[in-house]
């Protein structure tokens, strides 16, 4: 399954998420002047009954996290007194350089045995090259590291029909919803919020019984999302459309052809409510601009705000509860009888370069740190120090150590929550981590391989920010804004990009 670095909008959120799930900010930035090495220099010699212990190199994006030379010694240690036959030395190299230095480690030999890779990096070229290897045979020996996976995100996460490497992530699919104020709903007598209509009537009433405090706020970057979000079909399986994943194309599961955002009758509805909403001033007439919506709203300035239970967002806004009398309450509109479509594709992949002598240590590795006991000393430190247990899901922090978990020990069946986390939000974060909360998506399998369309595909991307954001903010009328959009977008040649996407979706969707 080809994959290509098209994705726009998708590798900035999962930059975004990734950098804030690292904890990047609590550690210590000693990435900036090259490699952080950590471990492995005096690996130690096998002994009778036991296995040779080989030294790993890995190399990672970010800072090397605060304290984490006592946890990777403490890692290594027990690996050893488990008899993995490994130990870790792991390289920590700056976001800024990171996709380019791996991929120059490569084409000279550099041998090294594993790395994050990403459709939003080279994983793409990678596995076109030959410069990684397949992984299934591998895996299927590894029991803990299969459990530790749900089977869909397995098969969702191939290239090419072969496991090209780990995927890493916790949620199995997107839940999204609004971060409220639930002192505001009490004050006004308003019952719990089950709707977007619900969440509409609460806006409004805020716009009309506040002063000091305005309803609504978003990032203009995240505004796309406000076409999904406005929506009463919101988190469930009674669309009629589904994201591509080629931001402004979608797949319509009446007729099963592609079409554009001007074309999606699932869109109609929360284009209509945004341009109704930025006219009475629901939606800030700043909103193309604004890029504080956190602090605006930990700041006691809004009402309500975007959430996605990805288990990253719900904690952004623990803040707001500084304020005098403030409660939060997440909202997440759906339909129990109808669950939503998920494709369980992840974006961040454990990979072993085809130049490493040491694939099978790798998995060990990997399916050691797929048990609960190992995969929380390296993910949340040393227990007692860096951190407590809070129940058998729960942890409380004690330090500033924070791994960058995406990198090597997402697991969805083994993921802990902070304790401090909103109870709604653990709800749905919990729920998103579940695979039995999506049905498969018809086009799992799909990412849009952009060459034969490339010059097309281009000249259409420009106008995700000039036209498509202005038209999901409400800037842009319905109308006018779907319009227009159509026009741009087939003036640059855009219907031989629908017929590429139609094509290789439809390849994917044969005989299914």
């Amino acid at each position: 399954m080809a994959r290509t670095k098209v994705l726009g909008t998708m590798m900035a959120g999962g930059l975004s998420l990734s950098l804030l799930l690292s904890g990047c900010g609590g550690g210590n930035n000693n990435a900036a002047s090259g490699s952080n090495n950590t471990g492995g220099k005096n690996a130690p010699v096998s002994t009778a009954g036991s296995k040779e212990v080989v030294e790993l190199k890995a190399y990672f994006p970010g800072d090397k996290p605060s304290g984490f030379e006592d946890v990777l010694k403490a890692v290594n240690e027990k690996m050893k007194a488990d008899n993995v036959g490994a130990s870790l030395n792991i390289n920590f190299l700056p976001w800024s350089d990171y996709g380019n230095s791996v991929s120059v480690k490569m084409s000279a030999g550099e041998s090294f045995d594993m790395y994050l890779d990403a459709p939003w990096l080279s994983l793409s070229q990678m596995v076109a090259s030959g410069s990684i290897i397949p992984l299934d045979d591998l895996i299927a020996s590894r029991k803990e590291l299969k459990d530790s996976i749900p089977q869909q995100m397995w098969d969702a996460n191939k290239f090419g029909g072969k496991i090209m490497g780990i995927p890493l992530g916790t949620t199995q699919g997107a839940l999204y919803g609004f971060m409220i104020r639930k002192d505001l709903r009490e004050k006004y007598g308003m019952p719990e919020l089950k709707t977007v209509a619900d969440v509409e009537k609460f806006l409004y009433t805020v716009k009309e019984k506040e002063t000091a405090i305005k309803p609504f706020v978003i990032d203009g970057r995240k505004a796309d999302k406000l076409a999904i979000i406005f929506s009463d079909d919101l988190n469930t399986g009674k669309v009629s459309d589904l994201e591509t994943s080629v931001p402004m194309f979608y797949y319509n599961l009446n007729d099963k052809k592609v079409v554009g955002a001007w074309d999606t009758a699932s869109l109609d509805q929360s284009f209509e409510r945004a341009t109704t909403f930025y006219k009475d001033g629901i939606l800030s007439k700043n909103i193309a601009q604004e890029q504080n919506a956190q602090t605006l709203f930990n700041q006691g300035k809004y009402a309500a705000t975007f959430y996605t239970a990805d288990g990253v967002e719900g904690l952004k806004y623990l803040d707001a509860l500084k304020n005098q009398g403030a409660e939060l309450e997440v909202v997440v509109p759906n339909d129990e009888s109808s669950k939503p479509y998920s494709t369980f594709q992840q974006w961040n992949f454990l990979a072993v370069p085809k130049a490493s002598k040491h694939a099978e240590q790798v998995m060990d590795v990997a399916n050691w740190l797929s048990i609960k006991e190992n995969h929380d000393l390296l993910e949340y430190g040393v227990e007692g120090k860096d951190w407590e247990a809070a129940g058998d899901t729960g942890y409380k922090s004690l330090s500033n150590y924070a791994f960058p978990g995406y990198v090597l020990t997402w697991r969805p069946n083994l993921v802990r929550t902070p304790d401090n986390m909103l109870p709604g939000d653990k709800e749905w974060y919990t729920k998103a981590s579940e695979s039995d909360t999506f049905n498969v998506s018809p086009i799992t399998g799909f990412s849009f391989e952009a060459d034969q369309v490339k010059t097309e595909y281009a000249k259409t991307t420009p106008f995700f920010d000039s036209v498509f954001l202005p038209l999901a903010q409400g800037v842009l009328p319905a109308d006018k804004g779907q319009a227009m959009l159509k026009d741009k977008i087939l003036g640059v040649g855009g219907q031989k990009v629908l017929d590429e996407i139609q094509k290789q979706i439809d390849a994917v969707t044969a005989g299914k």
